[in-house]
């Protein structure tokens, strides 16, 4: 028995492309060196720009009668979504540092309060203090004065006792 390939597309592709590529490739290679390939390119470039502009505008109208935003719609929104993020982030900003103040301002408040209590308790036990300096020094007084009491008495005996 022989042994007989089965029909193969890709490799019959294969072989007709190897055999006809550099054919091709001349053919392409001479029509696009002459000048009119060049103007032929430029003609088809310029109708294509204008086709273009056309569908650009086509679409526009078409979006506008639709109630459509356009690209240019679009951008201008991100633009000043843009702006809005920016100016709330400003603010921000400002509220936090103005809560900032009035808490700082607060905490002096309370500190301030606390000076105040701590200086009435200051002054009652100043106060204090005084009144027991007075009473100490009445004390002395009172003690001084029955010292100077007994010296006399007993100077006063003292005397009595020589006269007699």
């Amino acid at each position: 028995m022989s042994k007989q390939n089965p029909f193969d597309p890709f490799a019959m592709w294969k072989d007709l492309y190897d055999k006809t590529e550099s054919q091709w490739s001349k053919v392409f290679d001479e029509s696009m060196r002459k000048e009119d390939f060049s103007e032929w390119m430029g003609q088809f470039l310029n109708m294509y720009l204008q086709y273009q502009d056309m569908v650009k505008k086509s679409t526009e109208n078409y979006l506008a009668q639709a109630n459509m935003p356009s690209r240019a719609d679009l951008s201008n929104l991100a633009s000043l979504i843009v702006n809005l993020e920016a100016k709330v982030d400003n603010l921000e900003e400002m509220i936090e540092e103005d809560l900032s103040h009035q808490i700082s301002s607060l905490n002096v408040g309370q500190e301030v309060s606390q000076l105040k209590t701590d200086m009435k308790s200051l002054d009652k036990k100043l106060d204090q203090v005084i009144e027991l300096l007075q009473k100490q020094t009445e004390t002395k007084e009172v003690s001084v004065k029955e010292v100077a009491v007994t010296k006399e008495d007993k100077q006063a005996k003292d005397t009595g006792k020589k006269e007699a």
